[in-house]
């Protein structure tokens, strides 16, 4: 199963949808007179602008593009990302890094369990000289084990069951 770019027009159409979407949310709190509420979303919305702002700091294009979009491309799973970005990766690993993020997804992403939850929790932290971007996959699915050769960065499997799969791409540069 593979799922292939989204065009300009559809990200655009995605954004336009989700931003629609929040301004809806926001107005109804209003019309409840739950202003906290409609106060929480605005504040959530700006700490998620904020976060695809810095991930854009990691400057390696294919990978900045598969984060901004993995969750129009894979709606089933619920999407939580972090980001704590000071300093650029080098543009070697940009391909690896997405190949392996997009294969994990589709090892998984045909067998899901309907009737499940699924939560993805991506972390990314990139600094001087490191960098790492934590993958954990919550629900239900069905598996085989998944290994793929990987030489050019490390990757740390800890956990890979049918209801929870964690893993961490990582490089150490001297």
């Amino acid at each position: 199963m593979t799922v292939s770019k989204l065009t300009v027009n559809e990200v655009l159409r995605y954004a336009n949808h989700d931003y629609l979407n929040q301004l809806h949310l926001i107005q109804m709190n209003l019309d409840l007179g739950r202003v906290d509420d409609a106060k929480k979303v605005i504040f959530e919305q700006s700490e998620h602008c904020k976060m695809l702002s810095n991930i854009n700091r990691l400057q390696i294009t294919e990978t900045v593009e598969w984060l901004h979009t993995v969750h129009w491309r894979y709606p089933a799973f619920q999407l939580h990302m972090t980001s704590d970005v000071s300093a650029p990766i080098q543009g070697k690993y940009d391909e690896a890094i997405v190949q392996y993020l997009e294969n994990t997804i589709i090892h998984v992403y045909g067998t899901l369990d309907p009737y499940e939850e699924h939560q993805l929790q991506l972390n990314i932290e990139a600094h001087e000289n490191k960098w790492n971007i934590s993958f954990h996959l919550t629900g239900k699915w069905e598996q085989t084990p998944y290994s793929i050769e990987q030489n050019i960065f490390n990757v740390d499997t800890y956990e890979q069951t049918n209801t929870s799969w964690k893993y961490v791409i990582h490089m150490h540069e001297e």
